[in-house]
């Protein structure tokens, strides 16, 4: 999760279902309401990740977590 400070909200993704289920949703968070978004490109199903907003590219950024293997992607 991470504060998108250019859009006011805060982005989550990913996680595991009730199930155990890994996911890749992208859900935003405006400061009233969650929603889910549909992003152009969404990485792989994932939990365990790191997000960080990068103020000089204007964009949040994801790292790594844990999908079928350890992932070390950005």
């Amino acid at each position: 999760m991470a504060y998108d400070a250019v859009h006011g909200q805060v982005v989550l993704f990913g996680g595991l279902s009730s199930t155990f289920e890994l996911l890749n949703d992208t859900l935003v968070w405006d400061g009233t309401n969650w929603s889910q978004d549909s992003p152009q490109s969404s990485p792989a199903p994932r939990s365990k990740l790191a997000m960080a907003y990068d103020s000089a590219a204007s964009q949040v950024l994801l790292s790594g977590g844990q999908g079928a293997t350890v992932l070390g992607d950005t």
